[in-house]
């Protein structure tokens, strides 16, 4: 394990894109992680920062106090405070989503208007290697594909939002951040429903990869993490060779039979989503790609909110976009 010490040198080259003169939030829970992200910009020279903190309405007195201890920290930072509060519980009923969905969402809306009420240009936030790793997992277990298993990245839009979310920690271990709080001799706050196996990221890090670690004879987070990146960077260079085609209103069908399987299922994609304004699973691509290469009856395709994808004359368009 690399020394406390060093965890600096190797935070800068990864905040170097960062104007340190910007205004900044950053996501504090009151966790190890965020309080050690957030000494670490101090001791980077982020002079112009403001600490986010949502409440997410779950875990009662103790969120309260998870509120007074991340309030303490940015006074005591001499950083701007800015709190949000949620019923992710609530939302997660009614949406259908489970209970980690709804409070991310929750999380995300409440840090693009925080970012907006204070000109925000940058969100840091604390997700690590371990993070990474476990988002990885759980979208290689669901069958995904590049989007998925690089959806976690260092560094990407936030919906909604002009502000980037930065996510400066990937590089780190938790025992190299546990290590640098100790070092330190910081002070955080303990989520004890991190300890609970009803939620698939605690499973996946408390089961999952111990079990692929002892497999493997090392620590394969930071491995997974670096996978996860070079993923998301393939990701967006090869979305960016069908973004033209994806704009077209129609499709030729000769020529997109004529492409090879990968690009015809990532036009395709593209496609969908541009004309449907919503995301497209594997099973929709593949029912598409199928209208299209096919002669004969049907030519049609239901989609989401009563829209059709219909094959005629040679192309390919949807009804109702």
């Amino acid at each position: 394990m690399k020394k406390a010490a060093e965890l600096l040198p190797r935070f800068l080259r990864r905040t170097g894109r960062v104007c340190p003169a910007q205004c900044a939030l950053v996501g504090v829970s009151g966790g190890i992680d965020s309080v050690v992200l957030l000494d670490l910009l101090q001791r980077a020279g982020f002079p112009r920062l403001v600490v986010a903190h949502f409440h997410h309405g779950l875990r009662g007195k103790a969120a309260d106090r998870d509120e007074k201890f991340v309030r303490q920290l940015a006074t005591a930072a001499g950083a701007r405070f800015a709190c949000g509060r949620g019923r992710a519980r609530a939302r997660a009923a009614k949406n259908k989503e489970s209970l980690e969905e709804a409070a991310r969402e929750l999380r995300r809306r409440f840090f693009a208007r925080a970012a907006a009420k204070h000109a925000a240009t940058t969100i840091f936030l604390a997700h690590h290697a371990g993070d990474a790793a476990e988002t990885l997992l759980f979208h290689l277990a669901r069958g995904a594909g590049r989007r998925g298993l690089g959806s976690l990245r260092g560094e990407a839009p936030l919906e909604n939002s002009s502000a980037t979310i930065v996510r400066p920690l990937f590089g780190f271990t938790r025992a190299e951040i546990t290590a640098y709080a100790r070092a330190r001799k910081l002070a955080w706050r303990e989520d004890t429903s991190n300890a609970s196996r009803k939620f698939t990221r605690n499973r996946l890090r408390r089961d999952v990869l111990p079990a692929l670690a002892k497999a493997v004879g090392f620590d394969p987070a930071p491995a997974l993490a670096r996978t996860a990146e070079i993923l998301a960077a393939e990701e967006e260079w090869i979305g960016s060779l069908v973004a033209q085609e994806a704009r077209l209103r129609q499709l030729d069908l000769p020529s997109l039979r004529s492409k090879p399987l990968a690009h015809q299922r990532r036009l395709l994609r593209a496609w969908l989503e541009a004309r449907t304004g919503t995301s497209v699973d594997f099973e929709t691509i593949e029912a598409a790609r199928q209208l299209a290469l096919s002669a004969g009856q049907p030519a049609k395709l239901n989609l989401p909110q009563g829209r059709h994808l219909r094959r005629r004359a040679g192309k390919l368009f949807v009804e109702g976009a």
